[in-house]
């Protein structure tokens, strides 16, 4: 798990890094922890409206530990094929997912769509996949995405600046990535479906969804408000990418709700400064701290009942010296 956050804060400094040399701003009024993952108030591909708190909590790099945990109780392993579901809305959350799915050695199926809300990977000159892009030119991970979408309204981004959008096509054209385009909703879920089974020759471990992505739960995202990233098997969701893979008993993983989230499990919300790595809730094994403090209070019980047999003795030795 400290591996994994060990990674992530890895990635967050060298994106911070690259976005001064490309001379891009940090707005210090937004990122005010200066982790270099905040975007801007609105944009050209912008597409709903985010709360700057929870797009500064996903910064928090214990998320990735927090992932390699909830997987590694899923029972995923090492070879195991995942699927995920990208928006650009919380690219701290995404590489957060690459750092825990890289260090337990998972191959992810990744596919991202470049729309985001705002504050999150809405900056056009250097949106989400050019982040991670980056990343995998200096081998520092190995996890991608291979496919792509407009994101935003109907998955094609129909409220986008289309000279944007052919500006970002022209340039991301040479990541190698698969381009999504269907203006028919349930085709293109299909489509969507059908290539992640196609890519893992139908052996997927689990779904992950981070963001609010269309293809996610359709037209229906606003009906979830999870605290548990991991959803319920009897979840009564049937659409979308979700409801899909739900319906094949795979584990679907959502990442949407952060500070829901983030208050279930004792995260930092929105810190001026995060803790150190390594310190927070999530590394330690509840059921083991149970133990170890029953261990602790017989210890201590076990002492207290000697020192009051031994004081009872001394009391009694001085009754017969009288």
């Amino acid at each position: 798990m400290v591996i994994a956050a060990q990674k992530d804060k890895l990635l967050q400094e060298e994106i911070l890094k690259e976005k001064i040399n490309r001379g891009l701003e940090i707005d210090k009024s937004l990122d005010k922890n200066e982790i270099g993952l905040i975007g801007l108030e609105w944009s050209g591909i912008t597409t709903t409206l985010g709360d700057i708190e929870a797009k500064r909590t996903s910064t928090n790099p214990d998320f990735a530990a927090l992932l390699v945990k909830l997987f590694k109780e899923a029972g995923l392993k090492k070879g195991d094929i995942v699927a995920a579901n990208f928006s650009s809305s919380f690219p701290a959350l995404n590489l957060a997912f690459i750092s825990a799915a890289d260090t337990l050695g998972l191959k992810a199926i990744i596919i991202t769509s470049i729309g985001s809300s705002t504050y999150g990977g809405n900056i056009e000159d250097f949106i989400y996949l050019d982040m991670e892009n980056y990343l995998y030119s200096k081998n520092l991970i190995e996890n991608r995405t291979i496919a792509y979408s407009l994101g935003g309204a109907g998955d094609i981004g129909k409220e986008f600046d289309k000279d944007i959008i052919e500006k970002i096509k022209n340039r991301i054209n040479g990541y190698g990535l698969k381009f999504f385009y269907e203006e028919e909703f349930d085709k293109n879920l299909e489509n969507r479906y059908e290539f992640y089974k196609n890519e893992s020759q139908n052996n997927i471990k689990a779904f992950i969804n981070i963001g609010g992505n269309l293809l996610s739960l359709g037209e229906n995202a606003d009906i979830i408000n999870n605290q548990k990233i991991l959803l319920d098997e009897s979840s009564p969701l049937k659409t979308g990418l979700v409801g899909k893979f739900l319906k094949d008993d795979i584990p679907v993983f959502y990442l949407l709700n952060i500070k829901s989230i983030a208050l279930y499990y004792n995260l930092e919300h929105d810190p001026d400064k995060f803790s150190k790595i390594g310190t927070s809730s999530i590394y330690y094994d509840s059921s083991k701290n149970f133990w170890n403090y029953i261990i602790v209070v017989i210890f201590g019980l076990f002492i207290l009942v000697h020192l009051i047999f031994f004081r009872l003795k001394k009391n009694k030795f001085i009754e017969i010296s009288l």
